[in-house]
């Protein structure tokens, strides 16, 4: 058919590993402390300077599917675990190169994913063998300094990592707020609260104040007459109704002793106006994740009817207004741990975009890490030590997957080789001394092979070898591909 292609056979394994390998190339540099970073320019010439593996996946200009397929392993291992796209790629990328070899030498792709499964299986408990068990904060914030190695953020890691632990052992990802500004980036703060982008609805209303809390998801104004009329009595006789409507709403919020209102829609000037004069705080169009934030925090429930709110619907907590020259912000801290905030100020908003990427991940693990606070030692060193586990495991009756086995084993060994490829040292003798002696990793700063600090969570490992061996046996058991143009080529004949 003249609008596809079909690749079959070693044509198609042979096209996979080269799409696999493309991806690869394109993050493998950014791996580690000494990781380059990549530009990235869009269609609108928008531009940004990066080294995150998931940013950089997410611009690539590709139309090829087994490229696609494992920009997509990279989007699920982000989605799940918040970190390890990079070395999902790459671990995915060396072992279908290893595959391909092991084809050539008449290996079917079925053995290779049995050897391939019982490598996995060995590394992963040997992984979960070499874990250690830590204190929830001090093993979110070991690993929160560890995901912001390498970017713009590592130069301040010590005073993010203490936030980012904080934030991750008393909220949710989801519930954790960044509210970028221009300023120090020494004065990053931690609310136990939430930080909305927004001022009271008047001047006149107060800036600061405590009590009660409601939050509304309901026009705070009289509904609309949808009709046409002429006759002046009619025209009084609904503005009479509509004036009674609010009268009626803004007397149940006053009769609850309500310090601050936060509607998610807006607000009548006439319930303005008598906020104003009861010093009630009260903000309008606040967007729905804040609102549900702020429900966390508070231990309010948004209202969608004020005729039939209760006592039990109000929220508590501190109001204050914070003005600030670049970007004026509200500050809630309620009575209910459950959501945070992190006031970020940046000196550009290049910084401002790469550090919040940064965070967003380091608070990710540190979250998963503070509710299972396994570690392993990183910097290739756990690599190494499943590697090791693999080839001293008891071999397999199937030779060819035992080959397979011994394949995966070396794929392994890709993360530390890549580090100190990205650290300028030799990659052959750097190997050796690594594979020889015991528990060591790749100190990339300072271009040796030595015992490292450094860790990992546990669950992120395996996530990831899990996510790369999985994508990788998906592949391998691919004979054939159809290759259809793509609809905007098709209309280029025309």
């Amino acid at each position: 058919m003249e609008d596809e292609t079909i690749l079959t056979g070693r044509e198609a394994q042979r096209r996979i590993v080269d799409s696999a390998i493309f991806v690869s190339d394109r993050v493998r540099s950014t791996l580690g402390p000494l990781g380059m970073d990549k530009m990235l320019t869009d269609r609108l010439g928008n531009r940004t300077l990066t080294n995150d593996g998931a940013s950089i996946l997410k611009a690539l200009p590709t139309t090829d599917p087994i490229a696609l397929e494992m920009i997509g392993i990279a989007k699920a291992q982000e989605q799940k675990a918040f970190d390890g796209t990079t070395s999902v790629i790459i671990k995915s990328a060396e072992m279908l190169k290893n595959a391909d070899l092991l084809i050539d030498e008449n290996v079917h792709p079925t053995k290779i994913t049995k050897g391939y499964r019982e490598g996995m299986n060995i590394a992963v408990a040997a992984a979960e063998a070499k874990a250690v068990e830590y204190d929830p904060y001090e093993a979110a914030k070991k690993v929160a300094t560890t995901a912001m190695t390498g970017k713009t953020a590592g130069g301040y890691s010590e005073l993010l990592a203490d936030i980012c632990a904080k934030a991750a052992n008393c909220s949710k990802p989801q519930n954790i707020k960044i509210v970028g500004l221009n300023g120090d980036l020494n004065n990053t703060e931690l609310i136990d609260g939430v930080a909305v982008i927004k001022e009271p609805c008047l001047s006149g209303m107060p800036t600061k104040v405590e009590g009660s809390i409601l939050l509304v998801d309901e026009e705070l104004g009289p509904p609309m007459a949808n009709m046409s009329l002429t006759d002046p009595s009619k025209i009084a006789e609904i503005a009479k109704v509509q004036e009674q409507y609010i009268k009626e709403r803004i007397a149940y919020i006053l009769e609850l002793d309500v310090k601050a209102v936060f509607c998610q829609k807006g607000i009548d000037s006439r319930a303005q106006q008598a906020f104003r004069r009861e010093g009630i705080m009260a903000f309008r169009n606040i967007k729905k994740g804040d609102i549900h934030r702020l429900a966390t925090s508070t231990g309010a429930s948004i209202v969608e009817d004020l005729a039939d709110i209760r006592e039990d619907d109000i929220g508590s907590g501190k109001v204050e207004f914070i003005e600030n020259m670049s970007k004026s912000y509200t500050k809630v801290e309620g009575t209910v741990s459950g959501a945070a905030s992190i006031i970020l100020p940046c000196p550009t908003e290049q910084t401002l975009q790469e550090i919040s990427r940064a965070l967003e991940d380091a608070i990710g693990v540190a979250w998963i890490v503070a509710n299972e606070p396994k570690l392993v030692t990183g910097a290739g060193t756990i690599q190494t030590q499943m590697y090791q586990a693999i080839v001293n495991s008891e071999p397999m009756k199937d030779s060819k997957a035992e080959a397979a086995k011994q394949a995966f084993a070396k794929s392994l060994l890709i993360i530390p080789k890549t580090l100190a490829e990205s650290a300028g040292m030799d990659i052959m003798d750097s190997m050796h001394e690594l594979l020889t002696g015991k528990d060591l990793g790749i100190n990339a700063l300072e271009g040796s092979v030595s015992s490292m600090s450094v860790v990992e969570p546990l669950e992120i490992v395996k996530s990831a070898l899990q996510s790369a061996t999985e994508c990788v046996v998906g592949l391998l058991r691919t004979d054939e591909i159809v290759l259809s143009r793509p609809i905007q080529e098709l209309f280029e004949d025309y």
